[in-house]
């Protein structure tokens, strides 16, 4: 039993170390110009609805990060990176809700961090009262 409540704060920890991440990398990469469509970067999520307990605590967060590739033009053909038609093309990003997934991230994460050092408080003094 007390591998799986470890298993569980670990895997939630790295669920919210992958959120982390990935809305970092969102928010570095926002302003990411780009001259055709197929260049520009794709926005990143991590999405764990539908996975088993068992698929979540074995599978490395960073594989399961999916990309999206969600695109705006803007008409700017003085840019150095505009196309023929005078097109540059940047990610379609949102930095509040990236602000929003970070900060949702971190309490999440600091959450699995207190269940985790409370079970770990209690498990010490259980071994207390054995002595």
């Amino acid at each position: 039993m007390a591998h799986d409540i470890y298993a569980i704060s670990m895997s939630g920890m790295a669920i919210e170390r992958a959120k982390l991440h990935a809305a970092s990398l969102n928010i570095a990469n926002a302003n990411s110009i780009a001259s055709s469509a197929s260049s520009v970067y794709k926005v990143k999520h991590l999405d764990v609805q539908g996975l088993s307990f068992k698929q979540i605590v074995e599978a490395d967060m960073m594989s399961l990060l999916n990309q999206k590739a969600q695109v705006k033009a803007q008409y700017k053909p003085e840019h150095a990176l505009a196309n023929d038609e005078g097109f540059i093309y940047l990610p379609e990003i949102n930095l509040a809700t990236e602000m929003l997934n970070l900060n949702s991230a971190t309490r999440a994460y600091e959450a699995n961090v207190k269940a985790f050092n409370a079970y770990k408080g209690m498990s010490s003094k259980a071994l207390e009262i054995g002595k």
